[in-house]
């Protein structure tokens, strides 16, 4: 059971190391079997190798995560972590998200689940889109943004 002040400097470092594109400090901070779903509902990244490359495309992009307050549970293991994450790669675009993880008595983080959506995420190079537009933009960008990191190039 991780302690309350554990728990939240875990994810306090994971957002100072990723802001300054520390790649293998970032990684230092999960377990081995880590399993991360970002977005929730998206295909698990499982293991420490496999999300070293969801990292360093995110570092690549540009990211900027800024925390915000951070709750904890009775349950000795979870973190909520609402953050306001923002890439500058393929394109300007802020996410609000809502970082549920949990961490180990080791202070690794185990699992993490990234909650965001269409209507959660922002173009910021954009006019302010509503509605089906808005949608329609997002998801264009995020299929786009796919495609590169997967090394598809665009298109």
């Amino acid at each position: 059971m991780a302690d309350e002040s554990l728990r939240k400097n875990a994810a306090m470092e994971y957002a100072r190391r990723i802001n300054a594109g520390d790649l293998e400090g970032v990684l230092e901070l999960f377990a081995d079997d880590v399993v991360v779903e970002d977005p929730v509902g998206s295909p698990p990244v499982r293991g420490k190798e496999k999300l070293r490359e969801r990292i360093a495309w995110a570092i690549e992009s540009g990211v900027h995560e800024v925390p915000g307050r951070m709750v904890t549970s009775m349950d000795g293991r979870t973190v909520v972590v609402p953050s306001l994450v923002k890439t500058v790669h393929p394109a300007k675009m802020t996410y609000k998200v809502i970082g549920i993880s949990e961490i180990g008595e080791d202070g690794l983080t185990h699992s993490l689940r990234a909650h965001w959506g269409i209507t959660d995420t922002y173009l910021d190079d954009e006019p302010r889109l509503t509605g089906v537009e808005h949608a329609l933009a997002v998801a264009e960008r995020l299929i786009e943004t796919v495609r590169l990191s997967e090394g598809g190039g665009s298109a």
